[in-house]
């Protein structure tokens, strides 16, 4: 019952809590068996999945998040926002997915995050060259230490009188050209992943990446371009990007830190980067602008069938049922399809539209 309350306030909102995926998808068997095809392959490593608001994109990656920790992948996620999270502050970015950073341990046999990644990482000795992780080997106690590498404050290195050793840090910066940088810390999270922990990689899942455009200024624009192809490039363990980051800076026209030690810092840290990107887009041009894009496998999702919307329902109903006690009978459950569907066929108004009138006969029960 406590299961089936929490399903239904998160459809409220058009959404599926994330624990409940696996018994809320429906009409998505070809699109899984895709999805699942690619996680699986070794040569395919960027994919693209389309379509409009509300057909269930969200929904479709949140059930990809899943399965890849049950398949043996370290997972993370982030919803691209232009205000909060935008393409072109690649901290942030990379902020989030740390935040987000999960993985089944296969020592305690239990989901655990990037603070218990890395140390799991440091006992297999690893990362002693590492320009940021060294700083945090023995020093898993060091609270300030880890709010600097998860970059939870714009500051480049964290300040304290009583502590010198952490001016010596490198510097984690927050400007718009230091995808290098941001992509380096990234491609060592799924090295490790893939080579010293004994996983399948790291998927990354960015959602909303059509946000990407929505930007203020041209130059913030070009330079979320920039974050992107870096990303894309990295995962797919373009040789350049080996090299010392001017180079690429050159080569692929992508700006890339050029103060301190930034500018020595590659884009790369060891083969092979491990990575897997994932990016839910609508439909916009920007996929047929870029060839990083336009060359990139992609899985356009169309909107649920009638059949699979009323298997939608009947789940809301059961849901429903289990929640408040209510029962639905064909007739009614017949007039409630028709009615929603007839004007919200997009999945998401679907199951909201669904829930409103299923609120409105309870109510309207109670007060009779």
């Amino acid at each position: 019952a406590f299961k089936s309350r929490r399903m239904i306030e998160a459809f409220r909102l058009g959404i599926v809590p994330y624990d409940c995926v696996e018994d809320f998808t429906f009409g998505r068997q070809e699109e899984s068996k895709e999805l699942m095809n690619w996680l699986n392959s070794p040569e395919e490593n960027v994919l693209l999945l389309v379509g409009e608001y509300g057909t269930g994109k969200t929904h479709l990656q949140r059930h990809i998040y899943w399965r890849a920790l049950q398949e043996g992948f370290a997972v993370a996620y982030v919803s691209m926002d232009p205000n909060e999270v935008p393409f072109h502050k690649p901290k942030r970015v990379y902020s989030h997915l740390v935040q987000t950073f999960r993985y089944y341990s296969k020592e305690s046999k239990l989901n655990k995050g990037f603070r218990d990644f890395l140390e799991e990482a440091f006992i297999k000795g690893v990362f002693k060259d590492h320009v940021y992780f060294k700083y945090l080997i023995g020093k898993e106690n060091d609270e300030t230490l880890w709010n600097w590498i998860e970059a939870l404050e714009s500051i480049i290195r964290p300040y304290a009188l009583n502590n010198l050793n952490y001016i010596k840090l490198p510097g984690l910066y927050d400007y718009s050209n230091t995808v290098n940088i941001y992509c380096y810390l990234l491609s060592a999270l799924g090295w490790a992943a893939k080579e010293v922990l004994g996983y399948k990689g790291l998927l990354l899942i960015f959602d909303e990446a059509e946000t990407i455009d929505m930007s203020f200024y041209s130059i913030q624009s070009v330079r979320a371009r920039d974050f992107l192809k870096a990303l894309i490039l990295t995962a797919q363990n373009d040789e350049l990007l080996f090299s010392n980051s001017c180079i690429v800076r050159f080569k692929k026209n992508i700006e890339c830190c050029l103060r301190g030690e930034g500018r020595k810092i590659p884009f790369i840290y060891k083969y092979p980067s491990g990575l897997k990107l994932l990016f839910t887009f609508t439909p916009i041009n920007i996929i047929s602008q870029l060839d990083e894009l336009r060359t990139t496998k992609k899985i356009d999702l169309q909107s649920l069938t009638a059949d699979d919307l009323k298997k939608v329902l009947e789940h809301v109903c059961l849901r429903y049922k289990n929640a408040y006690g209510n029962l639905i009978d064909s007739f009614i459950f017949e007039n409630i399809f028709q009615d929603v569907v007839k004007h919200d066929k997009n999945t998401r108004l679907f199951v909201k539209s669904a829930v409103e009138a299923l609120d409105l006969i309870r109510l309207n029960q109670r007060i009779e």
